[in-house]
């Protein structure tokens, strides 16, 4: 009895790790192997009731159920299609036996016994859909919190109305949208791994299935059953988006690529953020900082464009690249919202850093070159002003007036006016203090009646 082969012990044990998210408590699950027809499927149940499933086509092969410990896929495991082979010894003992290579290996199994918690369920009815689900799957995922507070961050959404699939943290969303569910319900899945895996992404079909307790996902061979939940907090990210937003920039794809190729290596990278600043005025530019060394260099986008007024964003640069590689095009920009990218069927949405790191142009630079090149060294600005040298001569009538002439003029009237008012300011206040003593002591000769010479 071939029980699996070496490719498929190490492409179920490598996903089954990844339908946990973090790491793996406890002991490894067992197996369970069911032969039904001219099927065989390979199901294995995670502690949080995930479900991963591999089905494939045999003969010859009579009904029965097997359960193996699961910890055995570990030991069997290769890349090449050679079938691993149980030879039952008793009705719970055997050993498996294959080949690496040349040399015939053995592996003594204590089978267990099955139970009624050893159940592999039946596929729901499915539906197609785009096989782009998995990538939304798994870039949502990859977006989710850690954790779960007061929302169930932890998980992503599916909108089952608006075709919709949201992952956040409460610092970045991400919103992939554009497939088609048969069911109309908002839902809450387990963020997991898997969905980035090899195995997977090789499938030409996707569908989609619903029971009264798991999303199933079925790609090629493989089946996911996540577990759902429609009662848990979830926020609502798509609100967040401005319907309105006042400057649009466009960024050309040859200008994405030389920029993906600088923007990790710009001044700042080290920071806390990572920040660098998205300026979207007449021409588009990415300009960064280092907070140590003042260091600062740009790279102007030539073939980008910019619709609506001139705006200055900090925006963390590795959010921005990641953006950028899901095929954003469209930056939105809108005070205090915000920064939101779009792609096809792809949003990406976090707030911007503060203000306060904005990195504002320091010199005016010759025009952009039509092509990126290397980041644009700055040079920090200098206040040293070079002295008017007239050679000891009073320039003639004439000659136009030097503007930093006058503008030391201006500067020496204007501190001479300053210490004349404030003599006077001074003189003013000794005159009301004064005063003041002056009318206390005639009020104190008029009640004892001494301002009129004396008592009458």
């Amino acid at each position: 009895m071939i029980l699996f082969t070496h490719a498929e012990a190490r492409d179920f044990r490598v996903l089954f790790a990844r339908c946990v998210a973090g790491r793996p408590r406890g002991p490894a699950p067992p197996l369970l192997i069911r032969f039904a027809g001219n099927t065989r499927a390979l199901c294995c149940t995670t502690n949080d009731g995930v479900i991963l499933m591999h089905s494939s086509s045999v003969e010859g092969e009579h009904d029965e159920l097997l359960v193996l410990p699961g910890s055995s896929l570990s030991e069997i495991e290769g890349s090449t299609d050679e079938g691993v082979q149980l030879d039952r010894q008793s009705k719970l003992r055997g050993a498996l036996h294959w080949h690496t290579g040349t040399k015939p290996r053995k592996l003594p199994v204590e089978l267990i016994l099955p139970g009624k918690q050893h159940v592999i369920p039946e596929l729901p009815e499915l539906s197609a859909v785009s096989s782009k689900l998995l990538s939304a799957f798994h870039e949502c995922g990859r977006s989710a919190a850690r954790d779960n507070g007061r929302y169930a961050m932890s998980r992503i959404q599916l909108q089952g109305r608006t075709g919709r699939v949201v992952g956040t943290d409460g610092k970045v969303a991400l919103l992939a949208n554009g497939f088609q569910f048969h069911f109309t319900d908002d839902i809450l899945v387990p963020a997991l791994p898997l969905f980035g895996s090899k195995p997977l992404l090789l499938a030409n079909e996707v569908r989609v299935g619903l029971t009264s307790t798991h999303l199933v996902v079925v790609a090629g061979p493989w089946s996911v059953w996540l577990p759902f939940d429609v009662k848990a907090r979830y926020p609502d990210v798509p609100s967040l988006i401005p319907r309105r937003p006042l400057t649009v920039v466009q960024l050309d794809d040859h200008d994405v690529v030389e920029l993906l190729k600088v923007l990790s290596g710009l001044p700042g990278k080290d920071d806390e953020d990572s920040p660098i600043t998205i300026d979207a005025g007449g021409m588009v530019t990415i300009r960064g900082r280092g907070a140590k060394t003042s260091e600062t260099q740009e790279v102007t986008l030539a073939h980008s464009t910019v619709t609506g007024p001139a705006q200055q964003v900090v925006f963390n640069r590795r959010i921005l690249a990641r953006a950028l590689s899901l095929g954003c095009r469209t930056l939105k920009l809108t005070p205090e919202k915000p920064v939101v990218a779009e792609g096809v069927h792809i949003v990406v949405l976090a707030l911007p850093l503060d203000s306060s790191l904005i990195v504002s142009p320091t010199i005016v630079g010759p025009p952009p070159t039509p092509a990126l090149a290397q980041p644009i060294p700055i040079p920090e600005r200098s206040n040293h002003m070079p002295t008017n040298e007239t050679n000891g001569h009073t320039p003639p009538r004439g000659d136009p007036a030097d503007p930093l002439v006058a503008a030391e003029e201006l500067r020496d009237a204007l501190t001479d006016a300053a210490a004349k008012a404030a003599r006077l300011v001074a003189l003013l206040k000794a005159g009301r203090k004064h005063n003041k003593v002056l009318a206390s002591v005639f009020a104190n000769l008029k009640q004892l009646g001494l301002d009129s010479g004396g008592p009458r």
